[in-house]
């Protein structure tokens, strides 16, 4: 089986409120950092004691808007979260802005997220996937999407082709490039020259995109991060005006219209 690998990196996020003060934290490489949080937290115990009453401070520390963003097609998306108690949780996409549909602040927006995301996935790559076959003039058996952490996708000898569904984080151009590489394994089971060569005849800028998913694979295996705060209530739009785009398991119908322009 031929595959495209990707070592995953961690990362450390905290947000502490006190008062008016709100202190966000982005640390990489967990296990060299694991003990300055550990002394930072103690220190934070001893000249912010409100933060540790007990109060729940993520509820009350407004994160910069910028830190609630997905990432979709290489793009950081502005998420607005709604408190809608009277229709099911849920995510619709409007080509501009996540709109994340909670039942109640039990709700969470990140694994909805996710889902959505795992759904466009499938929906995305197992079409694109096909239009690239008919183009190359290949057959594949089957199209299984994963949540891979250390594999973009692969190729098996018996023509079964897995993806990550993170791919669908990627820029298109790079989202491509993957299809084309294992598209290309249906006729050269390796990496050799002639295999270059098919590659590149599909995708001719491939060494860049090779070079962008070697820069950005920190960012496309990171697991979505999103904080809900109570926003007001008549901000929330109708479900049925939210989105151009609706996922399998979105809070609105299929049958729902786009907001006018």
């Amino acid at each position: 089986m031929h595959g495209i690998f990707a070592h995953r990196l961690q990362s450390i996020s905290l947000a502490v409120s006190a008062g008016a003060n709100c202190y966000n934290i982005i640390m990489a490489d967990t296990q060299s950092v694991i003990s300055d949080v550990k002394l930072f937290l103690e220190r934070l115990k001893k000249e912010l004691p409100e933060v540790f009453s007990g109060k729940n401070a993520a509820q009350d520390c407004a994160q910069p808007a910028e830190q609630n963003r997905v990432l979709y097609n290489g793009n950081l998306y502005e998420a607005r979260m709604y408190l809608t108690p009277d229709q099911e949780a849920g995510v619709a996409f409007d080509g501009s802005i996540f709109h994340i549909y909670l039942r109640s602040e039990q709700d969470v927006p990140a694994d909805l997220v996710t889902q959505w995301l795992k759904d466009k996935a499938g929906e995305v790559l197992r079409a694109k996937t096909r239009q690239w076959a008919d183009k190359m003039g290949v057959e594949y058996n089957n199209i299984v999407i994963k949540d891979q952490r250390t594999l973009w996708a692969s190729c098996s000898g018996k023509k079964n082709i897995n993806y990550s569904y993170r791919i669908i984080k990627m820029p298109l151009a790079v989202q491509d490039y993957l299809m084309v590489h294992e598209l290309s394994h249906l006729v050269h089971m390796n990496h050799g020259q002639e295999y270059w060569q098919l590659v590149a005849q599909y995708s001719p800028d491939y060494n860049l995109h090779r070079k962008w998913l070697n820069e950005n694979k920190g960012s496309i295996f990171a697991e979505v991060e999103l904080t809900y705060h109570a926003p007001e209530e008549e901000n929330a739009p109708a479900a049925e005006n939210a989105a151009a785009e609706t996922p399998a398991n979105s809070a609105a119908p299929d049958t729902k219209t786009p907001p006018e322009k």
